[in-house]
């Protein structure tokens, strides 16, 4: 089967940024692209039919084919005609995005401005997505840019596999690469903090290792930063290209729930955001 990167449009314009994004991607990485526009009819969903009031007027595919059919011939003359398809869907954006992503290397969504009635649909649509996808999953926010791509790194598997997405796509983009581990200090703690920082330096740099050696041309720095994780990846997300997390941290479930670092990500960061899970481990 041929790999694609999967992306969703709608008629927002972050959602042609998206779409820029995609394809470069594809570009780069000789992969054709699938492009998936999903729609629900409002008179089918609409409880008050029959009753006074306002009753939305039925609309017609045609309208949504168009937008779809604009978003493939982009894509196509980027990336040439056998490439590249769409499929209109009628039905829920993220469902319909989980469906075409079983066979997906990415899927690729825009995001809305950080406002709080732009959260609520982010939250319909990328969160669920991004909870669900067996693959990775790039939220992305504002035009590409240069500048480092940062991971979260904590130690557990999907934090492993994040760090392995991080070094790919560096070595892919030329990008430099800034793996961050972030701990507070207890209140009360036996070992001197800057012992225990050193301590968590040298763990980090050893975990390192293999991939610096499988990716010799990554100018990857390493880093151990104080404060809560959600906090200090923001932060860092100012001048970065990309920021990479796993699907979720330490405990939660597998496959439902993103963690809580992954949520912020979402909805604060000021650039792309990919959440990598495990192909393997899709729901």
């Amino acid at each position: 089967m041929t790999k694609y990167i999967l992306v969703g449009v709608d008629d927002a314009p972050e959602s042609q940024i998206a779409l820029r994004w995609a394809v470069d991607t594809a570009q780069q990485q000789g992969l054709a692209m699938r492009v998936v526009r999903a729609y629900l009819n409002e008179v089918e969903q609409w409880p008050a039919i029959g009753m006074a009031g306002y009753v939305p007027l039925p609309v017609e595919p045609d309208v949504f084919r168009q937008g779809l059919d604009e978003a493939v011939e982009f894509a196509r003359d980027q990336l040439g005609y056998d490439d590249v398809s769409g499929r209109l869907v009628h039905g829920d954006a993220a469902n319909a995005i989980l469906t075409e992503a079983a066979g997906a290397e990415m899927v690729v969504l825009g995001s809305r401005s950080r406002s709080k009635m732009s959260a609520a649909v982010l939250g319909s649509v990328a969160t669920a997505v991004a909870a669900k996808a067996p693959c990775p999953v790039v939220v992305v926010r504002g035009e590409r840019r240069t500048g480092p791509i940062v991971v979260g790194a904590d130690g557990s598997e999907l934090s492993d596999d994040a760090v392995a997405f991080a070094f790919e796509e560096a070595a892919r983009t030329g990008q430099a690469l800034k793996v961050v581990h972030c701990w507070q200090a207890p209140e009360q703690h036996i070992a001197p903090i800057a012992t225990t920082r050193q301590l968590l330096k040298n763990w980090l740099v050893e975990n390192l290792a293999a991939y610096r050696e499988k990716y010799p041309t990554v100018n990857v720095r390493a880093s151990v930063l104080n404060g809560r994780p959600s906090d200090v990846l923001v932060e860092l997300s100012t001048t970065a290209s990309l920021m990479v997390v796993g699907s979720r941290g330490r405990g939660g479930v597998a496959g439902l729930l993103l963690g809580s670092v992954s949520q912020s990500l979402l909805h604060h960061a000021d650039s792309p955001v990919a959440i990598v899970r495990r192909h393997e481990q899709s729901s």
